[in-house]
């Protein structure tokens, strides 16, 4: 009886210092007093509280401004500079990180040529900047001074019908200066732009699926009204884009139908040059934000995406005011935020973005004409230092943050497979196994497994071709001893006989 009491209390004391630890490390009093929550997803699809990621910190409402934001659309976070697409104030603004109003661009080649409603702004590593003139059905180019280099208006091609209104939304320019655009109505995909504003063809065209029974039912069976009432089956629209550091181009999809979430169907997309779809999907579930809906039955709704230098990327779902970040396998990292009036809240969120080292982090709240910043805590610092010694191949470095994860989480599955992942990588396929199963990621578990295995045959290889070897000596020497003595007393009868 001692015995297992004493057992008891081994197995739960660790328990109860890691929930200690949980709430010691988000601060049982901050946690009080944030109005949102900061959770995960587990492997048995239950949501999990974690400590916090990001904290409010401030509010940007730019009051020294003439005149403040209305309804703006877009933002782009460049060296410390924050760039706004001020939609209804039909400008473009740049101010610093604090808020302070450093340029605004309201004409492009003369004061009679006013920008009209912009929805979308870009900026390149050399400082031009590139804004979707909604209004105006083009996209223009100006100098870091705010100088108009280049403007181009809609795409010369067949493929879109006269009777269709151009309106670009969003613009992005990859590293080779390549010019991507989104535009209101047209869902082929990405209209792609040469370095002159020349169109060049649609890139990745997001196909809806269709089940057989929906293609067959339409096309074979419905009558011709049916056919009439029942919508067409067609692309959906990218809602946002976004372009990383290796050329790769995010694009989020918000307008995915019920059917769409209850089938997994994923609202992200990472579009290389030629289109296709090479974003890496290990993640327990589809990257389409929560699994369920909300209380008021939404489903999440992406909006925008960020993307860190070392893999990781941030998505905002504008339907519940969430932001779901995930690592480079797409396994989710942590979901935070909600709408609503408590300060730190938002209500119409449709943009978002991160300083350099994503310490900091900026969600552009139309409703609100303001910008919300929340600021990394230390458990945050720890996850996403570890993903980023990670990255660039400091295996030491983030065992070590992985291990501080854990100190403060201690019921973080994914800590514990990103240290079965370094484990793996260092040939510790012993020590990776044990972790990967604390972390339910069977099929980790499945490969640390298989070197494992492969492992313990070559270490012991000489042993077991020497056990082999004497399995098959003994049957066969025994065997010829046989057929020796056999004949030896042949020739012995033989012998008598003479």
């Amino acid at each position: 009886m001692r015995t297992e009491k004493n057992f008891l209390i081994r197995k739960l004391l660790p328990a109860c210092l890691i929930s200690a630890s949980i709430f010691a490390a988000a601060g049982m009093d901050a946690r009080a007093e944030v109005p949102y929550e900061t959770y995960c997803y587990n492997y048995y699809s239950e949501t999990v509280a974690q400590p916090h990621v990001y904290l409010y910190d401030s509010t940007l409402s730019f009051g020294g401004l003439e005149a403040g934001l209305k309804n703006p659309q877009d933002m782009f976070i460049k060296d410390g500079y924050i760039f706004i697409a001020d939609t209804d104030n039909s400008r473009i603004l740049k101010v610093t990180a604090d808020g302070r109003p450093v340029m605004e661009i309201a004409y492009a080649s003369s004061e009679s040529d006013r920008l009209s409603k912009p929805q979308g702004v870009f900026v390149t590593d050399e400082g031009e900047i590139y804004v979707a003139d909604s209004g105006n059905g083009r996209i223009l180019k100006f100098n870091p001074a705010g100088k108009l280099l280049l403007a181009f208006g809609r795409p010369v091609t067949d493929l879109i019908d006269e009777s269709v209104q151009y309106i670009p939304q969003k613009v992005v320019v990859d590293k080779d200066g390549r010019i991507y655009a989104t535009a209101y109505g047209i869902n082929m995909g990405l209209l792609e732009f040469d370095t002159e504003g020349v169109f060049q063809s649609f890139m990745g065209a997001a196909q809806v699926s269709v089940s057989p029974f929906e293609y067959i039912w339409k096309n074979y069976f419905s009558t011709k009204e049916q056919r009439a009432r029942m919508a067409t089956i067609v692309p959906t629209e990218y809602s946002n884009i976004f372009v990383d550091k290796d050329n790769f181009i995010y694009a989020t999809i918000g307008n995915l139908s019920t059917a769409d979430m209850m089938n997994g169907a994923d609202a992200i997309r990472r579009l290389n040059p030629t289109g296709k779809d090479i974003l890496r999907r290990l993640g327990h579930y589809p990257i389409n934000g929560d699994q369920y809906r909300s209380e008021d039955g939404k489903w999440s709704s992406f909006t925008d995406v960020a993307a860190t230098d070392y893999g990781c990327y941030f998505i905002l779902d504008k339907a519940n005011g969430k932001v779901f970040g995930y690592d480079y396998d797409g396994n989710s990292l942590f979901v935070f935020g909600r709408n609503g009036y408590r300060e730190g809240n938002v209500q119409n969120a449709v943009a978002i973005g991160i300083n350099d080292d994503a310490s900091k982090l900026y969600i552009l709240d139309y409703k609100l004409n303001s910008i919300l910043v929340y600021k990394i805590t230390e458990y945050g610092e720890h996850l996403l230092s570890a993903l980023r010694l990670n990255d660039i191949g400091d295996s030491e470095g983030s065992i070590n943050e992985w291990r501080e994860v854990l100190r403060l989480n201690g019921n973080s599955e994914f800590a514990y497979t990103g240290l079965g992942k370094n484990f793996l990588a260092e040939g510790e396929y012993k020590k990776a196994m044990e972790y990967f199963k604390s972390g339910n990621n069977k099929k980790y578990y499945s490969k640390a497994l298989y070197y494992r295995r492969k492992e313990l045959m070559e270490k012991n290889f000489g042993k077991i071709m020497l056990v082999l070897a004497v399995l098959i000596l003994i049957p066969l020497t025994l065997h010829y001893v046989k057929k020796i003595r056999k004949w030896a007393g042949k020739v012995k009868c033989a012998m008598e006989e003479n």
